[in-house]
């Protein structure tokens, strides 16, 4: 599946780089080769509901043993993940934008690094 290109607007942009598109690292459109990303609060909303859906039905499942109550429920978790994807909407950004918070991205993680190693 393609998703449209806030450059373009043409279907450029790959399901699997929509998914992993962040400002460190934005999906590139094939049609122009813009960038764009999705918000990182769209993405964590979607991960919380997989994973909440899926916390739910391993819940379902043990405690009334029952097969069928956890399958509907993994089945929701398969179904609104990629309903909720398919929704989500693209923001333009910047080659030189991406590389700074590339780099600013880079700098937490080498600090957090440090400070976890020395405290």
């Amino acid at each position: 599946m393609k998703h449209i290109c806030p450059h373009c607007q043409k279907p450029g942009v790959s399901n699997a780089a929509l998914r992993w598109a962040s400002r460190e690292s934005p999906a590139q459109c094939a049609a122009c080769g813009g960038l764009s990303h999705v918000l990182a609060s769209t993405s964590s909303a979607i991960n919380t509901f997989t994973c909440l859906t899926l916390l739910v039905s391993v819940v379902l499942g043990l405690a009334f043993g029952s097969l069928l109550g956890a399958t509907a429920c993994l089945i929701a978790m398969v179904v609104g993940n990629v309903w909720m994807w398919r929704r989500c909407e693209l923001f333009p950004i910047d080659p030189k934008t991406a590389q700074t918070a590339n780099r600013v991205g880079w700098a937490v993680t080498i600090s957090s690094m440090v400070s976890v190693l020395f405290l």
